[in-house]
């Protein structure tokens, strides 16, 4: 993955932090740190994603549940794994509803393979293939509802969330702060936002993750 360092926290191409006036201060936010407590296992990894590169930190996170399986002939409570989307990779963590409603295949630039167009729902979550059946074998394993249910952390950046809100608030002529609440009320089950995804990597880190 590339490095916490190399990608700004906020896409550069969406409305900057003077554009989220409208929306609460994050010093006046509560967050969610619980999930740190649960890195506890001998092996721990966090894989950091400012990209959604077809989902390459989900493939990471499963082969490295299948690696440590393999070389210490353990199973998967041997392991701790945190994935971290930022940046442009954030959207992988909104459910299906946003992906319709704003037409994220189309800016995210993600296609569905079982319709072949921009993508309508997120593809990430629940995987299915080229007929539109749920996904076996390897392309199951790396979907976000399945590494969830073998324990992985999912955290997104929400910096990068209140930059995609701005966005689509322009585009639809809402106020930033509605769409910023809404995509936040249509996270993933399970996915945590922290304010920033650097952050959320280094919070990993000092749990004890191996950055990756």
């Amino acid at each position: 993955a590339t490095s916490a360092s190399s990608q700004a926290a906020t896409p550069a191409s969406l409305p900057s932090d003077a554009n989220h006036a409208s929306m609460p201060k994050q010093s006046e936010l509560t967050w969610d740190t619980s999930w740190m407590s649960r890195i506890t296992a001998k092996h721990k990894a966090v894989f950091d994603s400012p990209e959604i590169n077809d989902g390459d930190a989900l493939w990471s996170a499963s082969g490295y549940f299948d690696w440590v399986k393999d070389v210490f002939k353990t199973g998967d409570s041997d392991s701790s794994v945190v994935v971290v989307l930022r940046h442009f990779a954030v959207p992988m963590l909104y459910s299906d509803a946003m992906w319709a409603k704003y037409d994220l295949g189309a800016e995210t630039k993600t296609t569905d393979p079982s319709t072949k167009k921009a993508a309508k729902r997120n593809i990430f979550y629940k995987k299915l293939d080229k007929d539109g059946k749920p996904a076996t074998g390897d392309d199951a394993a790396a979907s976000i509802a399945a590494l969830t249910s073998r324990g992985v952390i999912f955290l997104g950046c929400d910096m990068a969330t209140r930059g995609f809100a701005s966005r689509i608030a322009e585009k639809t002529k809402q106020q930033p702060s509605a769409v910023y609440e809404e995509l936040k009320q249509n996270l993933l089950p399970t996915a945590t936002l922290m304010p920033t995804g650097i952050f959320a990597t280094l919070l990993a880190q000092e749990a004890g993750c191996s950055k990756m």
